[in-house]
């Protein structure tokens, strides 16, 4: 095969690689083509500067001419700032400007009752503003308008001095204004004049022992009550409360009882069958083997022990007549445990058809029963350790604030 041969099969195998990596070209160079040049230097030698009282701000450039190569440098640019001769034209925009939102909610300079809006800057102008009120008890420096206790229209001037960044140059404008009283709805006047009547009412019956509420007002029978502090509504849930903390209480200390019985049914179980196993290779029937170990425990008088009990009333069953494989099986049931229902499943099996190696696999279930045992045994150990956990860190604790706290106190 000729060298062109093997080049054009080369091309032929790398065919959509090789269009990626061209793909990729092209798309590289239109986008240099198309995409505009924009710089913050406009016509080779403009830079733009922030609006009026802006910040100062800084352009990477490079400077031809001061040296064989490009020098680059940092150029600070100011924010603009007015000229004297145009300073006074923003005065009077800025202030046409701030008139227009000063009314806020008020329909007019002539009846306002509500807070006016009182700008201190307007960055469109850079110009800053400070306020005075001739009145500052009516309409204060922030524009939080009292008309609460006029008793008529209180004429109120607000001085404005602007100030423009960059100039020495500053103008005061005066707006008057006249506020009106808070108009009040039917019900806050009603009040109010009721408020009026019992501080009349005071004032007459300053020299008697007690004050005499009014029984009517303007036609209307009056009664009164006064609110008390006592909540006593809570008590009504305080026993559903207590029913359901007990309730909790209960079913925990169920479950409880639940884990501790299980736990010494799976402690009792290897003994149990390692005594069956025992008592089955010494010649003795399954029942005569069950009674012994019943007759062992009671003989014991040891503290009472869940397995054992039921043993024991298994045993009653068999005494009473009832067979015994569903003796066993009920025995399994009650323990209600996996173990003890293979060992109950084993020893049924064993009397309806006879298992031979009965022995063999009740030494097999005894190992597995002490392997579980030693597990179980290892994991109450790492539980304990864990619980002890809390108070070492409480230990911790106060050793650190024995420490520090006179550390701090010496500075």
């Amino acid at each position: 095969m000729s060298r062109f041969s093997r080049f054009t099969a080369l091309l032929v195998r790398r065919r959509a690689q090789i269009l990626c990596i061209l793909a990729g070209v092209i798309l590289y160079f239109a986008a240099v083509r198309l995409q505009p040049e924009e710089t913050d230097l406009k016509g080779g030698r403009y830079l733009p500067r922030s609006s009026y009282g802006g910040r100062t701000l800084h352009y990477e450039i490079e400077v031809e001419g001061l040296d064989d190569a490009p020098v680059p440098i940092d150029v600070p640019v100011g924010g603009r700032v007015w000229r004297e001769e145009e300073v006074g034209k923003a005065y009077e925009a800025c202030i046409q400007k701030v008139c227009e939102s000063l009314l806020a909610e008020n329909p007019s300079a002539e009846e306002v009752r509500t807070d006016v809006t009182l700008p201190t800057a307007v960055p469109d102008y850079g110009i800053s503003i400070s306020w005075d009120s001739s009145d500052p008890d009516v309409i204060d420096y922030y524009g939080k308008v009292r008309s609460e206790d006029l008793a008529g229209p209180v004429e109120v001037t607000l001085t404005a001095h602007l100030t423009a960044a960059g100039t020495d140059t500053a103008a005061d404008y005066v707006i008057p204004l006249t506020v009106l009283p808070r108009q009040r709805s039917a019900k806050e006047q009603l009040l109010e004049d009721f408020r009026s009547t019992l501080l009349a009412e005071d004032e007459a019956q300053a020299a008697d022992e007690v004050f005499a509420l009014p029984l009517e007002f303007r036609g209307r029978t009056l009664r009164y009550s006064q609110q008390t502090d006592r909540h006593l509504s809570i008590l009504l849930l305080l026993g559903p409360v207590c029913a359901l903390l007990l309730w909790l209480r209960e079913k925990q200390g169920m479950q409880t009882e639940e884990a501790a019985r299980r736990r010494q049914l799976l402690l009792d179980y290897p003994e149990i069958v390692s005594k069956l196993m025992v008592f089955i290779g010494a010649g003795m029937t399954i029942r005569l083997a069950w009674e012994n170990i019943v007759s062992d425990y009671e003989t014991d008088g040891g503290p009472p022990r869940c397995a054992y009990e039921e043993m024991t009333k298994t045993l009653a069953q068999l005494k009473t007549g009832a067979s015994e494989g569903k003796a066993y099986h009920e025995f399994g049931r009650s323990c209600g445990l996996r173990q003890y229902m293979k060992l109950a499943s084993l020893l049924e099996q064993n009397r309806r058809t006879g298992i031979a190696n009965l022995r063999t696999l009740l030494k097999a279930e005894m190992n597995a029963a002490w392997e579980e045992r030693k597990n179980m045994a290892r994991r109450q150990g790492e539980e304990a350790g864990t619980k002890l956990l809390g108070p070492l860190f409480l230990m911790l604790i106060i050793v650190m604030v024995v420490i520090i706290v006179p550390a701090l106190m010496s500075f």
